[in-house]
């Protein structure tokens, strides 16, 4: 026993690069592949989580930075809240229970707590690489498996790899039909899930990739989403990526106009070359969401509802959920250490496209945040505790693009 213990408090999973291989494999390539309990997903990918968890347990001590543990108790008070909530009210759900409790507690304690020694020695440099072969992957897949959709009229399912086995042949039920055309949903099976989590990671991959090519491929695959949420949340980052990147004026200045000019173009293209009309983007029963939004006038401070999900609208979700009090709880949790760290010491532009990526996400939860879907908190936290990161590494080709936004900082603005 004591041998065991002693192998495993020297095994440093995240440093092997065999096992950041599976993770990024399972987490990012392949998120949904499992199968279902009782209607309850089990992936892989967060199956794998659960072992790796299981093993951090066993190592004494468990090293955790002072940062990720002021990040962890930022989350403490609205879990706390939450459980008083859920064991007043009861709850509805089963299945989005488990998901919430996997969201709001294993997650955070996995990537702030137990993993917090692994983040900190993590080969950045091998995982970037992989990263953006990954992000890459989806994107093209995901066109491949959009033009085969309108080919065909079938979608390729590969059952416990690119889709659910309790999922298998029920695609079309998802919520993905447009109608004319089916929503571009790669391995994630849902439009709006793959855009929130591609949206929450395109900016870390657009930092670290060089090719404009490829990253044209991957934005183009959110617009073949066919979600307003994630053409506003591409929007969004756009602007702000340009201004994270340029820092003279006229350069950040032109950007926009190249960016807004661009994004207009291909709007315009695929509306029209699919018949949609213009008030699909001024929808006003926001795709039938305001519901959500007419409850708030009756909630009061607590929630008296027995928990059933969290809906589209995340920060409205919260509100009927848990009562008024329950969002600022819950904004305090999520929010507190990202500004933590984006006003407490000066960024490296790979740390300031991190931190970009988690406000994409806070930003597109007031439309659809998918925030109890997998796998997008756990790119949420993982991100976040690796903003907590004092320094990361580069590749040569990172630290050219690097030295590309030095230069532009030395260069003055008019």
């Amino acid at each position: 026993m004591l041998l065991l213990r002693s192998r495993i408090n020297s095994f440093n999973f995240l440093n092997s690069k065999l096992i950041i291989s599976i993770l990024v494999l399972f987490l990012l390539v392949f998120p949904k592949g499992g199968i279902k309990i009782a209607g309850i997903p089990l992936t892989w990918g967060y199956l794998l989580l659960g072992f790796f968890s299981l093993v951090a347990l066993l190592r004494i001590p468990i090293f955790v930075s002072r940062d990720r543990i002021f990040a962890f108790l930022c989350i403490v008070p609205f879990q706390v809240f939450s459980v008083l909530t859920m064991s007043i009210n009861g709850i509805n759900q089963l299945g989005a229970t488990v998901s919430f409790y996997t969201t709001f507690f294993f997650l955070p304690f996995v990537f702030f707590i137990l993993f917090s020694k692994n983040i900190e020695t993590l080969d950045s440099n091998f995982f970037f690489k992989i990263f953006k072969k990954g992000v890459l992957w989806i994107s093209i897949y995901g066109i491949f498996l959009f033009i085969t959709k309108q080919v065909t009229g079938k979608f390729l399912e590969i059952p416990l790899l690119t889709v659910n086995l309790g999922d298998w042949g029920e695609l079309e039920g998802k919520h993905i039909d447009r109608g004319v055309v089916f929503k571009l949903i790669s391995t994630y099976n849902n439009g709006n899930i793959f855009g929130v989590c591609l949206l929450i990671l395109l900016p870390l991959y657009c930092c670290l990739e060089s090719s404009s090519l490829r990253k044209f491929i991957v934005k183009f695959s959110l617009f073949l989403t066919f979600s307003r949420t994630v053409w506003f949340g591409l929007l969004f980052h756009e602007l702000c990526y340009s201004k994270i990147s340029n820092k003279n004026l006229k350069r950040w200045l032109t950007t926009i106009f190249i960016t807004l000019g661009t994004f207009s173009v291909c709007i315009a293209a695929i509306m029209s070359y699919y018949g949609f009309a213009i008030n699909f983007l001024t929808d006003t029963n926001l795709g039938g969401r305001n519901h959500s939004l007419n409850s708030l006038t009756t909630i009061g401070l607590f929630s008296k509802e027995p928990f059933s999900q969290i809906c589209e609208i995340v920060y409205a979700g919260i509100v009927i959920s848990f009562g008024w009090l329950g969002l600022p709880l819950f904004l305090f949790g999520m929010g507190a250490p990202l500004l933590y760290q984006v006003l407490s010491r000066r960024l490296t532009f790979i740390h300031k496209s991190i931190a970009l990526g988690l406000f994409n996400y806070l930003f597109v939860a007031t439309s659809d945040g998918a925030i109890l879907f997998l796998p997008t908190m756990a790119f949420y936290w993982f991100l976040l505790s690796l903003l907590h990161r004092k320094e990361l590494s580069y590749s040569s080709e990172s630290r050219a693009i690097q030295n590309e936004h030095h230069l532009d900082s030395q260069r003055p603005s008019h």
